[in-house]
């Protein structure tokens, strides 16, 4: 089910249960007598609001950390293929063009493959294998004058900074928010939304209506930090943006001839 359908029907549940809460629990006696007073209400409300805020505060705080992070990464990812790329360039034709063949083939791997797996928490064994052939090529290349042997170095280095990232990336896909955390936001929510009813607020439609913007809110508040809590869960989390442009730099390379080079020009 797409994320933006279980948004609309999580804010579509915040109003339904915050009309129900209005409706049944603002009718008792208590409710109808108002017996708290002015100073209990503001008090009990604003510990509720305000626990709610900063439970929500720290999801959506922790998520979009992560996930600024985790794009960062992938864009550091693919500056390192870019490097690599290049670098393979000043190798032996028959070693320059298998490296290159193998870095295209991990790239795309990980745009089409990996990526729909990150959402999950998963990576694909078959771009971690795509990789350990790409170290092997580039350790195995010959180096049999200084500026192969240059090249070797400087891919071997680019390289090292791909599994950096990509271990990163891993360990940011299945990370998560502590579970106790969603509790917590659920019970704040649900007694910041029946709070009114309680103290006798949801009597008639209008208060009705304006208590069912308020679960409108709280359930939207919720559903964001859910969303957000998976770095590359859609429709907010990273995209394969980067990767992209990592074969976008590789063709751009190719067509260029740059094959000798061992390293980008500054």
């Amino acid at each position: 089910m797409s994320l933006y359908v279980v948004s609309l029907l999580s804010t579509l549940g915040g109003v339904a249960f915050a009309f129900l809460a209005g409706k049944f629990l603002g009718s008792g006696r208590r409710a109808k007598a108002g017996e708290f007073t002015g100073q209990a209400q503001s008090l009990i409300g604003a510990v509720l609001l305000s626990s709610f805020i900063l439970l929500t505060g720290f999801q959506v705080a922790g998520g979009w950390s992560a996930l600024s992070s985790a794009r960062s990464r992938t864009y550091d990812e693919s500056r390192a293929l870019a490097d690599t790329y290049w670098a393979a360039g000043g190798l032996a034709p028959a070693d320059r063009a298998r490296v290159r063949s193998l870095l295209r083939q991990y790239t795309t791997a990980v745009r089409t493959v990996e990526f729909p797996e990150l959402a999950h928490g998963r990576t694909s064994p078959a771009a971690w294998q795509d990789l350990d052939r790409i170290r092997a090529a580039i350790g195995t290349a010959s180096a049999a004058t200084a500026p192969r042997q240059a090249a070797r170095s400087a891919a071997q280095d680019s390289l090292a900074t791909v599994y950096q990232t990509r271990t990163d990336r891993a360990a940011q896909a299945g990370g998560r928010m502590p579970g106790v955390t969603w509790y917590a936001m659920l019970v704040g929510g649900g007694l910041l939304i029946v709070f009114p009813a309680l103290l006798g607020v949801a009597v008639t439609m209008r208060q009705l209506a304006a208590l069912c913007c308020v679960g409108a809110a709280v359930a939207f508040a919720i559903c964001l930090a859910a969303q957000l809590g998976n770095a590359f869960q859609r429709p907010l989390g990273v995209r394969a943006t980067a990767f992209t442009l990592a074969d976008r730099r590789f063709a751009q390379m190719d067509a260029e001839g740059f094959t000798v080079s061992a390293a980008p020009p500054p």
